[in-house]
């Protein structure tokens, strides 16, 4: 058996001196314990006289009597969600694309072993009023998904998160001490838990990256294995969120969405041509309808052979070569708009080098995808008309011409040195063969001089 101890109240201070053949009712008070196993249990009282006698085996005791009760402890399902404020917050602000945590512990408060599965749940808002969904999944936020792991212990203070078991529903076997998700069924189950034991877990709620920028509440749910309170299983499992609805097993964490939103309103050049080595202002309408403020904003000028949508999106998922780049400014930041305001505006100048020829111009903001926002949609605009030189034809031609006479001109330079170089070599041929001859005819001289 288990030995439990039972909180039993028994009035001792009202017991009376009985003679004989006299008796006293009195009432006895058994609490049964808050975390009591489901089974039988046997419940012993004794009734103790004031002298000590001699019983039949021949010892001297004070016993008279004894009473044995027999308590059946019925089972009882109660699984609970809950979080530690000491080591986590329910209500954290992040932003679209990222991924938030949130560590929880499941207990199994009933009395057997449970088996418990890991659900989520979404909501909606009519004006004031939060509509949750019964039916666990992520409902309209189907870029969403949450992903649980289990928190694991690796030393005194030291803990980390594993991954849950990926298998399938029919499985002939599964982790003992591991939570499983079940491809086949897209649901997380967690391992055997004794009674009154608890599983760290963590739940890992990826954001879409199309989310709105609003406050969103997520509800996070653990079922019994027994069913809810409807089918005799946990005792205050319902299907209901709201209010006194919420149950023990369910827990709300809230996500506040916060992301600035860029987007270019207006992109306009002064002119659409002007002399090679010139520059032609282009004025650019910059905004921000997000719900917090960016920083460090870069935005430049992109050039590409033609005006086409097809550009504009490889532009959107590729970016612009560095070689493609004719120009880049850096705003330091975009407030968010207030309540009155529907976004910030910010208007800006940036000059754009001509060169020769036509080209398309694009004005790219965040180009690099630095800055997490609620749109990347509206980052990139072209310039209605292409931007280029007085004319465009001529000038090219004469780039072309200076780019061929370059070589040409190094050719001719080559040639003329080499032409000097034998000019004066000849010379030089020359005067040493004229002082080779003078002196011969010196040595001729002094030769006859001798003979005489």
């Amino acid at each position: 058996g288990i030995d439990v101890l039972w909180d039993i109240d028994v009035p001792r201070s009202s017991l009376q001196e009985l003679s004989r053949d006299t008796y006293q009712t009195f009432e006895v008070r058994m609490n049964v314990p808050d975390q009591v196993e489901a089974g039988a249990y046997t419940v012993v009282f004794e009734a103790f006289s004031e002298e000590a006698y001699v019983d039949n085996s021949g010892r001297e005791t004070r016993l008279r009597d004894t009473l044995a009760f027999n308590v059946q402890v019925n089972e009882f399902h109660d699984m609970r969600i809950s979080m530690d404020p000491r080591v986590d917050n329910p209500i954290k602000t992040s932003a679209p694309g990222r991924v938030v945590s949130f560590e929880v512990n499941i207990t199994n408060y009933g009395n057997v072993p449970d088996t418990p599965s890991l659900h989520n749940h979404t909501s909606a808002r009519d004006g004031d009023d939060v509509l949750w969904s019964t039916v666990p999944g992520m409902g309209s936020l189907s870029s969403w998904s949450v992903e649980w792991m289990q928190v694991e212990q690796i030393g005194a203070d030291l803990f980390t998160t594993v991954p849950c078991v990926v298998t399938q529903s029919t499985a002939s076997a599964f982790p003992e001490d591991r939570c499983i998700f079940m491809e086949d069924k897209n649901a997380y189950r967690m391992p055997q838990m004794e009674a009154y034991t608890t599983i760290g877990m963590v739940a890992a709620v990826n954001i879409g990256t199309d989310a709105t920028l609003t406050t969103r509440d997520i509800g996070l749910k653990v079922t019994s294995l027994h069913g809810d309170a409807e089918a005799g299983g946990d005792h205050d499992d319902s299907p209901e969120w709201a209010g006194e609805d919420l149950d023990s097993n369910e827990l709300i964490v809230t996500l506040r969405l916060r992301a600035p939103n860029l987007k270019i309103v207006e992109a306009e050049a002064s002119q659409e041509n002007a002399k090679v080595g010139e520059t032609i202002p282009v004025r650019v309408v910059l905004a921000n309808d997000g719900n917090t403020h960016a920083t460090d904003i870069e935005i430049i000028l992109c050039e590409q052979r033609r005006i086409d949508d097809g550009i504009k999106r490889d532009l959107r998922t590729e970016g612009c070569d560095d070689e493609d780049i004719v120009m880049r400014q850096v705003v330091g930041a975009i407030l968010a708009p207030t309540d009155a305001e529907e976004e910030k505006q910010v208007e800006i100048y940036l000059l754009y080098p001509v060169s020769a020829g036509s080209k398309a111009v694009y004005v790219m903001i965040d180009p690099t995808n630095e800055i997490v926002e609620g749109s990347e949609r509206d980052n990139i605009v072209y310039l209605p008309e292409e931007l280029s030189s007085n004319a465009p034809a001529l000038d090219v031609a004469a780039e072309v011409v200076s780019a061929t006479a370059l070589p040409g001109a190094v050719v001719l330079l080559t040639v003329a040195l080499f032409g000097v170089l034998f000019l004066v070599g000849a010379a030089r041929r020359g005067a040493v063969k004229a002082r080779i001859a003078e002196q011969s005819s010196l040595m001729s001289v002094l030769s006859d001089e001798d003979g005489f």
